[in-house]
């Protein structure tokens, strides 16, 4: 697909679920994706991210929204864990690998990011990726964050201990 090709958001609807729960059910989507959740199925790890994305909206404790590409869902970006000491959030994103490589989540965030910090009146959103989540490393900066440093053995991915660099965008280096 072509760059050309206008991106749209909009709120998660429950029949997007289908589209979630093959994104969810896709080990390369959920590698670094933090998905903590019971559930083993795509279906019910499907519902529980709509539940959540509602939750967030539902709370101002963030905003997640359906990334569309030529009006089908390729993919979300949203902020969550809301902190009102800093009026910060932090930042999460998936995409379908369909549409991979085409530089669509760098301008998705570019384009969706100016409305979450207006919606819940941010100062900073932060980000924590993997060392080893190289294109994620990439398309922060390339998207402007900053990076701050590197949080050794910070949390856990199932039985292992994980590493996090963290990145940080301030509202007043937003690009126009």
């Amino acid at each position: 697909m072509s760059s050309s090709v206008a991106l749209q958001f909009r709120d998660f609807l429950q029949s997007d679920l289908a589209t979630i729960a093959q994104a969810m059910g896709d080990a390369r989507v959920t590698q670094y994706y933090g998905l903590e959740t019971a559930y083993s199925a795509p279906a019910a790890i499907a519902q529980e991210q709509l539940d959540w994305f509602n939750a967030l909206a539902k709370n101002n404790d963030g905003w997640w929204q359906a990334l569309l590409m030529g009006g089908k869902l390729a993919g979300a970006v949203g902020v969550y864990d809301y902190d009102d000491d800093g009026d910060s959030a932090e930042l999460g994103f998936w995409l379908l690998p369909t549409y991979w490589g085409q530089g669509l989540m760098q301008r998705a965030i570019l384009q969706w990011l100016p409305g979450a910090f207006a919606r819940l009146q941010l100062h900073s959103v932060v980000a924590y990726v993997e060392p080893e989540n190289h294109p994620s490393i990439k398309l922060l900066n390339t998207a402007g964050f900053q990076h701050e440093g590197l949080l050794r053995e910070c949390t856990k991915r199932g039985t292992r201990y994980v590493s996090l660099q963290r990145f940080s965008l301030l509202v007043h280096e937003l690009r126009s």
